[in-house]
């Protein structure tokens, strides 16, 4: 893995307190540096400037890239307190509850994620923390390494403001949710120079699904320190203790269709008693048993520390540790579903119990260069850095049989007819190194904007230590793989922006095994050596209106994907499943987004994507197909509208609306899952410091696909679900 860092990036957030002292705030105490972005004033939904993409305090007329913000703003009124929630309206993105923070970005999986630019394995977070979420569209190596192939998610937290400021808030909804959150910051007495940030969140609930549950507390302290006016520190903690569902879980009844892969099976004679080609109650929970889990232990520290030696140069050096342990069992359900001799129709099960304690850490460092020339008619912004990172850990992993699931009408907790056993007990070191430049040179007083920037990493070298036998397997350095980005754009009129760009995301080499149930040494196993590379071209058009507070983007875009590995359950496979290698997967769409403030009492979010895509045979002699849980249309709009354009009082309205059309729901395209159209709403009331809210989701209660991978194995929005809260800002 080339676990990468990146764009280690802080936006400067605002103290939980009424928009006025806000922009004072932002405005007078804090001096901001070439690293950090501003938060954007006067702007309810959007951002004018952004980090992810160059590292830096860009313009974000200026990027050549689609890139989409989603800031506490919006989050709050979406009434969010799950990161699937904060993703709902974006277009091109589609949320997924099956790993954590886990998103489909224009069609393929984004399953890391980047906290303020570091690379983070796939633990659990929470949105309490975060000022605003930067989604970059597309392969983003030549900037942060071996990024997925779909785009790059990158979390930015809040910061410790110098102005002393108190919320708090606490909410109860459907399902037994409960939830409560303190957020308080400001200067440490007697040292006007420094300030201090403490978060806390808990929350607690149960699912629409059996044997779910959600249970998380999250602490996060942080600390600036002014050293002098162009010197600064900021070091923060992470503390998770979380218990999330288990995994994929909702069953779409695959059609009865004899000799296509994965039809359900119905025996001669039998009569069927359950309608297939529709979605199982949603009740069914084919990944839960009682006393399975899904449990994360984070402890994480991140220390940044930036100086500005004059108006062309700044550095910046950071450092990340983190700890965390995965304790997940879960049981996985056969993809071919059949019916029993009296018209029932049932699954088999296989059940796994996953443990991993890691342990790594991060260094990266920025020199950053902008210079003006020629009176400010031509300028240079360049960016050159390092990563390096090392990874220990020990992990555990043992499999079983469970006994087969009625979908209809299930028995929960019945004896497993295969006990669980160890597969495997193993520990290990494995690390990364990157380095990286990137420049932007504008011309005609930034009208013509030129853009590039390469990236070269490879995989340290890493061992594993089998501890069932003590024998060790060590793996060689990687080859070196570079991440070119290309890109132009030109500003014919203020408003108007066009771009566009050119970029590659590689990955290192690797050896994989094609079934991952059995061990390597198995005479049944095959192992292929394969080095993924993805390819983007995009051209785009970026406008603002409105004095700079409404955008209207819009991005065309084909992204190619080969050598990467996508898993299938099989259970007629060795070990119940086996991975396929995809050659030239393509998505090839466009998207139109739309961000901010029509009107003083208006604002709006959200855009519409137009996916085609293409997916090799799965097996060979096979004909291409689609992607599955990829839909061709998907529309996506929330709003809010004050009902007075008073700031300190008076109600508030909000809503939205999803749309998509119906898609394939399996690798083999054999069935689709229907399109849906989902309405949300919700209701504020704002007296002085106090706000009072209601948040209806999913009010037409409609079955609502966010990854629909397989009959047996899929994950959907939640029914028709309803939340109260209350805050106070102090």
């Amino acid at each position: 893995m080339i676990a990468c860092l990146g764009l280690n990036v802080q936006a400067q957030t605002a103290v939980p307190a009424d928009e006025e002292k806000e922009t004072v705030r932002t405005e007078e105490i804090v001096k901001l540096d070439v690293f950090t972005v501003e938060s954007t004033k006067g702007q309810g939904y959007g951002a004018s400037n952004l980090a992810s993409a160059t590292r830096l305090n860009t313009p974000a007329e200026n990027v050549p890239q689609s890139i989409s913000v989603i800031n506490s703003n919006l989050m709050k009124d979406i009434g969010a307190y799950q990161f699937d929630q904060v993703m709902r309206y974006t277009p091109g993105v589609t949320p997924r509850q099956n790993a954590p923070n886990a998103t489909i970005v224009r069609g393929f999986i984004v399953g890391n994620r980047y906290r303020n630019g570091f690379f983070m394995p796939r633990i659990e977070t929470d949105i309490a923390n975060l000022d605003r979420i930067e989604i970059i569209k597309g392969p983003s190596a030549s900037i942060a390494g071996s990024s997925e192939s779909g785009g790059l998610v990158n979390f930015i937290t809040k910061r410790p403001q110098f102005q002393a400021a108190t919320s708090v808030s606490a909410g109860l909804g459907s399902y037994g949710f409960m939830r409560g959150m303190v957020d308080t910051t400001g200067p440490i007495p007697g040292h006007e120079n420094m300030a201090f940030r403490l978060i806390a969140a808990a929350t607690k609930s149960d699912t629409y699904r059996d044997n779910d549950y959600l249970s998380k507390t999250v602490v996060y302290p942080s600390f600036q320190w002014n050293i002098t006016g162009k010197t600064q520190l900021l070091v923060e903690l992470e503390l998770l203790n979380a218990n999330f569902p288990t995994g994929f879980g909702a069953v779409y009844l695959a059609p009865v269709e004899v000799g296509a892969p994965f039809a359900t099976v119905l025996p001669v004679g039998v009569t069927p008693r359950v309608q297939v080609n529709r979605w199982a109650p949603l009740t069914l929970n084919t990944s839960g048993e009682p006393g399975m889990h899904w449990k994360h232990d984070v402890n994480a520290l991140f220390v940044t520390l930036s100086h500005q030696f004059n108006e062309v140069f700044s550095v910046r050096q950071a450092l990340a540790w983190y700890q965390f342990v995965d304790d997940h069992y879960f049981a996985s359900a056969n993809n071919t579903l059949y019916f029993d001799s009296a018209g029932n129709i049932f699954t088999n099960r296989t059940m796994t119990k996953y443990w991993r304690d890691e342990t790594g850490f991060r260094l990266q460092g920025d020199l950053a260069v902008k210079k003006q020339f020629a009176d400010n008619k031509a300028g240079l912004v360049f960016l050159a850095g390092y990563d390096v990172g090392d990874v220990e850990f020990d992990q555990r992993q043992a499999n079983g049989v469970l006994q087969p699931m009625n979908l209809i009408d299930p028995v929960y907790g019945l004896p497993a007819t295969t006990p669980l056993s160890a597969i495997n007990d193993s520990r290990g070191d494995n690390g990364s190194v990157g380095v990286f430049a990137n420049g932007q040179i504008s011309a005609f007083n930034d009208r013509v904007i030129l853009t590039g920037g390469l990236r070269r990493d490879y995989n340290k070298a890493g061992s594993t230590v089998n501890n069932f036998n003590n024998t060790t397997t060590s793996t060689a350095k990687s080859p070196t793989i570079q991440s070119p980005l290309y890109g132009l754009t030109i500003k014919p009129l203020p408003w108007l922006s066009v771009y566009a760009v050119d970029s590659e995301a590689g990955a290192a080499q690797t050896t994989i095994s094609i079934y991952p149930g059995i061990p390597t040494t198995d005479p049944l196993q095959k192992l292929v050596t394969i080095e993924p590379v993805t390819t983007n071209k995009e051209f785009g058009v970026k406008m603002n209106f409105l004095d700079g507070n409404f955008t209207l983007n819009f991005a065309k875009f084909k992204i190619v994907q080969s050598d990467f590995v996508r898993p299938q359950t099989d259970f007629s496979a060795p070990g119940g499943s086996y991975r396929i290698i995809d050659q030239g997967v393509t998505m090839d769409g466009y998207e139109v987004e739309w961000a901010g403030d029509l009107t003083k009492q208006l604002l709006v979010y959200g855009g519409y994507a137009h996916m085609k895509t293409k997916v090799p045979a799965v097996r060979p002699g096979g004909l291409d197909g689609e992607q599955r849980g990829v839909p061709r249309h998907k529309f996506q709009l929330f709003a809010r509208y004050n009902l007075t354009d008073y700031r300190d009082r008076g109600f508030s309205v909000r809503g939205g609306v999803v749309y998509q059309n119906s898609h394939y729901g399996i690798a083999q395209n054999t069935y689709k899952v229907p399109g849906a159209t989902r309405y949300d709403a919700g209701l504020d009331y704002r007296i002085g410091a106090w706000t009072l809210s209601f948040t209806a989701e999913n009010l037409t209660d409609v079955i609502f696909s966010q990854a629909a991978i397989a009959a047996g194995s899929n994950t959907v929005d939640a029914p028709r679900s309803y939340y109260v809260s209350g805050s106070r800002n102090f």
